[in-house]
């Protein structure tokens, strides 16, 4: 015969103790790990220490990593996992890579605010964190001039700009001058914040990795070139009448895919990683790679 005995219920007390136990071990749990990923911080800064007196990376230009940020970000995304956001892991790795950057060689970021200067304060507090200085610049053409003239510093300016921008970035790629080096938002994903759409200009680089795209001012001569540039697997990304800024697969042929298209006066001006899209969202996908694909990059 089956028991008809109904479960005995804790005490309050001892309901009371059980918790208290509980909350004690969860507590304990989160103060060490607390103290490990400080302690690996501790040896982060160590190592940085070291690099810097067998590499040393005192130029701005050594120091900025792009090819490699982007390759730490992919493996980010590929292994996280639980309820914490994913933008929140992303904010926290900028912020640490910002500061240990700067202590390789020092620099502060400028932004654009000309489109909207809002937005991309908050999104140049996102890359950068706090540790960095800020140098608020009336548009695109101010904030390339203020990295030309500061020769260390980044600068953060907006993708979308108004016609009176004009072709803004004709002022980069010069020899020695600044160049793009970076797309921001890196990560596209539902509900993010920071994600006004930009690009990150640095002075000359020395990054060995390798970029997935390379970018280039180009003056169209007749009909719109962007079909046959889409067909060469490459975008748009700005035109003002008939001045374009392209991105294009490192290592298009351009004499060819000139003469096709009808393009001339063509100037590299920057170099870029592709960003990764996560969940359903709207991307380029010359820009972003979907979840699936970055996945196999782990």
């Amino acid at each position: 015969m089956a028991s008809t005995e109904m479960p005995r219920t804790p005490e309050p007390g001892q309901a009371n103790e059980a918790d208290a136990r509980t909350l004690a071990e969860i507590r304990a749990t989160i103060d060490r790990l607390d103290a490990e990923m400080h302690g690996h911080l501790i040896e982060r800064g160590r190592a940085i220490g070291t690099l810097i007196k067998v590499k040393g990376t005192s130029r701005p230009g050594a120091a900025f990593r792009p090819g490699r940020e982007a390759d730490m970000m992919r493996r980010l995304v590929a292994r996280h996992q639980g309820a914490l956001p994913l933008w929140t892991v992303e904010h926290i790795w900028r912020e640490i890579i910002t500061t240990f950057t700067r202590m390789q060689a020092s620099f502060d970021v400028a932004y654009d605010a000309g489109a909207n200067g809002d937005q991309m304060r908050d999104t140049a507090r996102f890359l950068f964190g706090f540790t960095v200085a800020l140098h608020r610049q009336p548009d695109a053409l101010s904030t390339i001039n203020h990295i030309r003239e500061s020769g260390t510093d980044l600068g953060l300016v907006a993708l979308e700009q108004p016609a009176s921008a004009g072709a803004w970035w004709r002022a980069l790629g010069r020899p020695a001058g600044p160049r793009i080096m970076a797309l921001s938002p890196f990560i596209e994903i539902a509900g993010r914040p920071a994600d006004h759409p930009a690009l990150v200009i640095a002075p000359e680089l020395a990054d060995p990795t390798p970029p997935d795209l390379e970018l280039f001012a180009v003056t169209m001569l007749g009909v719109d070139p962007a079909p046959v540039i889409g067909a060469a697997g490459g975008t748009v990304l700005a035109r003002v009448h008939r001045e374009l800024m392209v991105a294009v697969p490192r290592g298009t042929q351009l004499a060819a895919l000139s003469a096709r298209a009808g393009l001339d006066d063509i100037a590299r001006v920057g170099a870029l990683s592709r960003g990764i899209a996560v969940g359903d969202v709207a991307v380029n996908p010359v820009l972003y790679q979907r979840l699936d694909e970055a996945g196999a990059l782990k």
